[in-house]
């Protein structure tokens, strides 16, 4: 489907679609910023535990104190929404159960927040866009399965990396290739041992959170989102915590990203990795190949190199803007293009300075740990911990810097999250 009709659709609609987004950081206050400038889109409700950043929000958006109703029950929401008006709310559970709303856009990074709010919405019939990615990392293909069986979507959105990737994977599937590699540039330097005490200053001149800016320093991030990759698609890892090399420029993806028969760094085509340097940030790519003389002529003589691989290229990505894309993709025609599908790779915990037994963990973007992306039969075969789980676990014994965290290691904290994850687990029977 292309870009250009959807926007048709949207500005042909006599009512638009209106939306409720959870968590309005630097990401969700753009995306609401963004809608008022779409036709057919109208951002209806906000929930975010600081009300004034909500307000401020709304404020961005044109509206008022006139427009907008804080809301702290659900039967008040209702009402504000039948009467056209905007709300804001600081607890998010509320828009899940609000008829008035099509589609909720979970933009929290907190993962068992994000994991409750899908399965809410999912349990109301409300397609999910899903920007949490901590979330659907851990319990997406699960998540998507409850939603085809509740005849709503669950998608990762348009213009966030993982959802980049699968447009041009889905495009270069479409054409006949083998994919090689799909992944993306990293958009910055890569230090396992970054803490929110060691990249504070540069967080706040980024306007991020000191936590989010340390899961994207550590490379947990990037683990989190080829995850998404990797379970919406079936590629798979080819070594724990991806290879990330190095390269010069874009074009050397294709070189470095080819067997080691070739001189490149792969043992096997069909994996999902990142790259560091070179300019590709923060662009995505997919590496592919085909064993066809007349196809490798052709792509020779349209200047997209000389094989045996190619690489595909796309400069950027819009997380600000494109997920309310997928919003309406959802909600007109009931399907999106980064859709989990079952467990394939799994974002592990690993420590990262030495840990001692009694000691707490405090999760993604913290002091004690980071994630590398593992195969999920792997994962599961060897009893490791997904990152996405393992805030707040206490430790039964010593862990070594650099060593992975199993199930028996620790005492997990019980919650929503892990129970859903067990679910998952049986339900795939990894």
């Amino acid at each position: 489907m292309s870009t250009t009709s959807l926007y048709k659709e949207l500005e042909s609609l006599d009512e638009p679609l209106r939306l409720g987004i959870i968590g309005v950081g630097r990401m969700g206050q753009s995306i609401s910023v963004t809608s008022e400038r779409l036709r057919g889109i109208e951002i209806a409700a906000i929930a975010d535990i600081d009300l004034e950043r909500s307000w401020d929000t709304m404020h961005a958006m044109g509206h008022d104190e006139q427009a907008v109703r804080t809301v702290e029950t659900v039967d008040e929401a209702r009402n504000a929404l039948k009467a056209n008006g905007k709300i804001i709310t600081t607890d998010s559970f509320i828009l899940p159960k609000l008829d008035g709303l099509d589609v909720i856009i979970c933009a929290t990074g907190v993962p068992h927040i994000g994991a409750k709010i899908a399965l809410r919405a999912i349990t109301n019939e409300k397609h999910v866009v899903m920007l949490t990615d901590e979330a659907d990392a851990v319990v997406g293909p699960y998540l998507s399965m409850l939603a085809k069986k509740t005849g709503v979507t669950y998608c990762g959105a348009a213009g966030d990396e993982p959802g980049a990737i699968l447009e041009l994977y889905n495009f270069v599937k479409s054409c006949g290739f083998e994919v090689v590699a799909a992944g993306k540039g990293k958009n910055n330097s890569l230090d396992r041992n970054a803490t929110p005490k060691a990249v504070a200053e540069e967080a706040k001149e980024k306007k991020l959170n000191p936590e989010i800016y340390t899961a994207f320093v550590d490379g947990t991030n990037s683990m989190l989102e080829m995850t998404m990759v990797a379970n919406a698609t079936g590629l798979s890892v080819d070594k724990r915590g991806l290879h990330g090399p190095e390269v010069d420029d874009v074009q050397d993806l294709a070189n470095v990203f080819s067997s080691t028969g070739e001189g490149g760094i792969l043992s096997r085509n069909g994996v999902v990795d990142y790259a560091l340097g070179g300019n590709v940030a923060p662009g995505v790519f997919v590496v592919v190949t085909t064993e066809d003389d007349t196809i490798q002529d052709d792509l020779e003589y349209l200047k997209l190199g000389t094989g045996p691989n190619y690489v595909f290229y796309r400069s950027y990505h819009i997380p600000t803007i494109e997920p309310l894309l997928s919003a309406a993709r959802a909600e007109l025609h009931g399907d999106a293009n980064l859709v989990p599908q079952e467990p394939v790779v799994d974002t592990i915990s690993v420590a990262k300075q030495n840990l001692a037994s009694g000691d707490e963990i405090d999760g993604i973007g913290g002091e004690t740990v980071y994630g590398l992306a593992e195969n999920a039969n792997t994962a599961a075969e060897n009893d490791l911990v997904p990152i996405s789980l393992i805030r707040g676990a206490t430790l039964r014994r010593d862990v070594e810097q650099g060593e992975p965290i199993q199930y028996s290691d620790v005492e997990l904290q019980d919650s929503e999250l892990l129970h859903l994850r067990k679910l998952q687990d049986s339900y795939f029977e990894l």
